[in-house]
């Protein structure tokens, strides 16, 4: 077997293996994938390694193995087949930081996920993230806002680059039945059940749905039988016992145990709070543990005796000195492992903005420019009238040659500072040289843009440049109007072009508009 085929075999068993059992077998599988990959590998290939090595951690509970893995795997370039690895570590980190009760960089982290997986049209990232947003909200009893994130889940569930994803959709409704029953709600959450009933028979049919059927014993022991509640209940617990992945749904759980006790469910609460303790005894992640505790405590206040309840404080303390001794190293790797991600995403948005835009004027650069029209005049309405706006500086070499490149540099500069202040709502860039372009979206009046171009052209004329300002410049503009046509880029590009030409023809400093459904051409 080649080098190339044991990576391969190596890499399927990490992917399918089971995280709970044997958890050095895993290591060791990591451990020699990495070696492999040391000899020959890609990009693409170390980045999935330290996301596999980081989704391990994560399901052990391991903090510090889980961070450095991932914010590896994030540092790492990938290819557009591999993107979606961003959006999952940015998730992954995103749970493990509400874990630890720093909600605010879990939040940082959630939306970090949202933007990427947006970007990359990934809808179940995108989802996931909002989901993850709606939840944190949740538990902190904003209603208001997990509600809002819940709702914008759903819409990007039903997504616009094609068949919507309606187990997605499914689960963004749940989370809204259970917002609006927490909010007491129950009407509403009644009508919002028999949508979530009628998606479950499409999709799912018997498969559990942990927080349907949350939201189903909530219900129920609400309007339905108690008999029904009882299976439902039961059918939870053995859901749990087998969960593999309890953590990315611990807050679920949490939640449950929560309302079994206030509820008045002693057996059911005893049951839960046991099982929960046990499975996450083994973590790290202290700020869970002492979340169990805390129910510990109160479950003891409101169903033993005084003896127990002293017991249960006493031992939620020791735990709280546990967590103040290590919160201060807890604090310390999230200060490095945050200044790490800030810096990440710094070179990130550096790398984008090069990438996007023209350095010498911030201004986007002609690839981009013409990928932000196309996009918006593939799903622009007819109805609406855009222009593309082709502004030329007039005899821009005879500057450079007569005054240098300092002054040309000047020019360059302080027209683009000028098409900011004009048209800074708008698609603005640089095609290079002396030429630039505007794209005015959704135009009212076509007078009204008309005088900013005109403006436009009048306040340039009006600057002066050089170590004495007595050096002017003009432009030549061209104007091409779509109202009552879908025109393409290109034809919008061209009949601007067009207009800019026959600007130059009669005498320079002037616009040349060109209205494309009639073919015709003016002059100001």
């Amino acid at each position: 077997m080649g080098i190339g085929e044991m990576k391969r075999d190596i890499r399927e068993k990490i992917i399918s293996y089971q995280y709970h059992t044997a958890t050095e077998d895993i290591w060791e599988l990591l451990d020699t994938y990495d070696n492999y990959l040391e000899s020959a590998s890609t990009s693409d290939e170390l980045a999935e390694a330290a996301f596999l090595r980081g989704d391990a951690a994560f399901h052990m509970g391991r903090y510090h193995d889980t961070v450095k893995a991932l914010t590896k795997s994030l540092s790492i370039e990938k290819t557009p087949e591999y993107a979606y690895l961003e959006a999952d570590a940015y998730n992954m980190l995103g749970m493990l930081f509400a874990f630890v009760g720093y909600e605010n960089i879990a939040l940082d982290n959630y939306l970090s996920a949202t933007a990427s997986a947006k970007k990359h049209r990934n809808i179940q990232e995108q989802v996931s993230a909002l989901l993850n947003i709606g939840i944190l909200y949740q538990t902190l009893g904003d209603y208001r806002k997990a509600m809002n994130y819940y709702k914008k889940g759903y819409e990007a569930a039903n997504n616009e680059y094609g068949t919507p994803e309606l187990m997605l959709v499914l689960l963004c409704l749940i989370q809204q039945g259970q917002v609006l029953f927490k909010m007491r709600r129950f009407d509403d959450a009644k009508r919002l059940k028999r949508e979530i009933d009628s998606y479950y028979q499409v999709i799912a049919h018997d498969e559990i749905v942990l927080p349907k059927c949350i939201f189903e014993v909530w219900m129920e022991s609400r309007f339905g039988t108690e008999q029904h509640v009882q299976e439902l209940i039961e059918e939870i617990r053995q859901y749990l016992i087998r969960d593999t992945e309890y953590l990315e749904q611990i807050d679920f759980y949490v939640e449950f145990c929560g309302f079994l006790m206030e509820d008045g469910r002693k057996t059911d609460a005893r049951q839960f709070l046991d099982l929960l303790t046990e499975k996450l005894g083994a973590t790290e992640f202290l700020h869970l543990r002492m979340r169990m505790e805390e129910m510990e405590v109160q479950y003891q206040q409101k169903y033993s005796d005084e003896t127990h309840y002293f017991e249960a404080c006493l031992h939620y303390m020791t735990l709280q000195q546990e967590y103040e001794r290590t919160l201060k190293e807890f604090k310390q790797q999230n200060l490095s492992n945050i200044e790490s991600l800030q810096e990440l995403e710094r070179q990130r948005q550096e790398f984008e903005f090069r990438s996007k835009c023209d350095l010498a004027t911030g201004l986007l650069n002609k690839d981009t420019f013409r990928y932000e029209v196309e996009n918006y005049l593939e799903d622009r309405n007819r109805g609406v009238t855009d222009a593309m706006i082709i502004v030329d500086i007039d005899d821009f070499k005879l500057v450079n040659d007569s005054y240098g490149h300092l002054v040309g540099d000047e020019v360059i500069v302080k027209l683009s500072t000028l098409l900011k202040e004009q048209f800074g709502e708008d698609i603005c860039g640089r095609f290079g040289g002396d030429e630039f372009v505007v794209f005015v979206r959704n135009i009212t009046e076509i007078t009204q843009v008309e005088m900013r171009v005109e403006q436009f052209r009048e306040q340039f004329a009006a600057l002066g440049f050089g170590k004495n300002a007595n050096v002017h410049n003009t432009v030549s503009i061209g104007v091409s109007y779509n109202n009552g046509v879908n025109a393409s880029y290109k034809s919008m590009f061209s009949c601007a072009d067009e207009a800019l030409l026959k600007a130059k023809e009669y005498g320079k400093n002037r616009v040349a508009f060109f209205e494309i459904k009639r073919g015709l051409l003016k002059y100001v």
